[in-house]
Formats: C-alpha cells, structure tokens, sequence
C-alpha cells in the first residue's frame, strides 16, 4: 500500500519537474525577444488602421465636407496599405530611439498617406486635401513622439554585462529564470 502512495507521489514530482522544466524553456527564449521592436510594429500598423478608419473620416465629417460613413466606405479598401505602410515607418521611429525624429518621421508617413488616400478616395479639392492631410499629419506626429519615446532600446553599457540591453527579460519580474541553468 505503501509503495503504491509513494510511486504516485514520484510520478506527480516528474510531471511538475517536467513541466517546469518546459516553463523554464519557454521563458528564456522568450526572454530573448526583442518585444520593443515588434510593440513599434504593431502599434503604429494598427494606428495607420485608425487613421483610414476614424482620423481622416471623422476630420472631413467636422469640417463639412463629407459625411463620415461616406468618408469611411470611400478610404476602406486603403485600410491595408496605410497598416503596411505606418508598420514601416513605426519600425523606424523605434530604430531611430529619438521623441523629436520619430514625431517627424510618422507626421512625414502620416502627411504622404493622408494625402494620397484623400486625394485618390475622397477628392482632390484643395481644402479637402489639407483636411486629410493636416489630420494625418498631427495624428503622425503625436503617435511618433509616443513611439521614438516609450518603445527606444535603452542604451547598453559595453563595460557591465548585466546591463539592461532591451529585452523583456531583464525585468526584475523575471530575475528567477535569469540564473537558473
């Protein structure tokens, strides 16, 4: 009777030790992943996605020129090339690790954008132009500033080896997987 209990309670300590043996594989790989990176990517694809869908229809509307259901049917099928198109430029914001430049940078990617969709979806009129473009643009810049900001790879100290060099796995949250084997 005995001996069963005891070949149980060694077959649940292999499973867990397993299991954490697994855990412990997936952290430190994870831990590897530069997340600043991707987080830009991502970010800024969904704000292009944000910008054909609420920012230029939603300024056209305000101002009168359109209404935003129109605006929004007219700029839908633009959706993907602005998501496309603003994951590169949030890319390099987080690559250029500066606020002011990567303001510059997206108010750039957002104006061409904004512009182009406007122009070829809604209309080439001078102030409907202007609209698009000047909403794209603001909008650019304030999400460049955020992004060259929060997500920049902190610098790395090549004299100290436990330097904070960017990746997730330097957070103290994680300071038990560091040192394990």
């Amino acid at each position: 009777m005995n001996s069963v209990r005891n070949f149980v309670e060694n077959r649940e300590n292999m499973i867990l030790k397993a299991i954490r043996t697994v855990n412990a594989g997936i952290v430190a790989y994870v831990m590897n992943i530069r997340f600043r990176a991707i987080g830009a990517t991502l970010l800024a694809s969904f704000a292009g996605l944000s910008l054909t869908s609420n920012i230029i229809p939603s300024s056209l509307s305000m101002m009168g020129f359109i209404d935003s259901f129109s605006a929004r049917w007219e700029l839908g099928g633009f959706a993907v090339y602005s998501m496309m198109t603003w994951a590169v430029g949030g890319w390099a914001v987080q690559k250029t690790g500066d606020k002011r430049l990567g303001a510059f940078v997206l108010g750039s990617v957002g104006l061409i954008t904004g512009l182009l969709f406007t122009g070829i979806g809604i209309s080439t009129a001078m102030n409907v132009l202007l609209t698009g473009g000047g909403a794209a643009m603001l909008y650019g810049a304030a999400g460049g500033l955020i992004i060259g900001d929060a997500l920049r790879d902190p610098h790395a100290d090549p004299n100290d080896p436990d330097a904070s060099i960017g990746r997730i796995g330097d957070l103290g949250m994680f300071s038990y997987f560091r040192n394990r084997p």
